[in-house]
């Protein structure tokens, strides 16, 4: 079963991306790339790291949305066509399945608070334990985030830093791109 739910969220993600090329309207492009990033954090969190999911959820699906829509007001001299209705035609049943989808996966999660839920049987004995004889590090999040994994932390830094570099220059060189046009000096 789990191989078939593998397969189902690949397909959604190729369709999704599809779906965000073949939009004209940017604007329209946002939300399905916020889909996107939630079908990501869904297939992270099905591989056990919540907290990546978590981060992707957040990060790709809000924030990252909510910075392309400002962007895009920001860079665009002139507002998009509105959205025809056939696209919408589209996107509506992706979002009514992915709903479904996170209502029927959530069924499946152990109870809040659950001492015999699987992630408080396997690995979290162990960090809890064993983070200051082996990490010398005090607190147990800051273990798991700069020793134990260390690595998935580094990569999620450089990704966000490497976003917010790109959204700096994008909002930067208008204003420059502005200035030459109308014969100002740059510097």
């Amino acid at each position: 079963m789990i191989w078939q739910l593998d397969l189902l969220f690949f397909v959604i993600l190729v369709v999704l991306a599809a779906l965000a090329l073949w939009v004209r309207n940017m604007m329209a492009a946002v939300p399905i790339l916020s889909a996107f990033s939630l079908v990501v954090a869904v297939m992270f969190a099905a591989l056990s790291a919540v907290d990546v999911a978590f981060v992707e959820a957040v990060l790709g699906a809000g924030l990252t949305g909510l910075l392309f829509i400002l962007l895009i007001r920001s860079t665009s001299e002139r507002a998009d066509a509105p959205t025809p209705p056939r696209h919408r035609l589209v996107v509506l049943p992706l979002i009514g399945a992915f709903v479904g989808l996170m209502i029927y996966a959530s069924g499946g999660l152990p109870d809040k608070g659950d001492p015999m839920a699987p992630s408080h049987q396997r690995v979290s004995p162990d960090y809890i334990e064993g983070s200051v004889p082996e990490t010398l590090t005090p607190n147990v999040v800051t273990a798991v985030l700069a020793d134990y994994r260390s690595l998935d932390t580094l990569g999620e830094v450089v990704v966000i830093f490497t976003a917010g570099t790109a959204v700096v220059m994008i909002l930067f060189e208008r204003p420059r791109r502005r200035r030459r046009e109308h014969g100002g000096a740059t510097t």
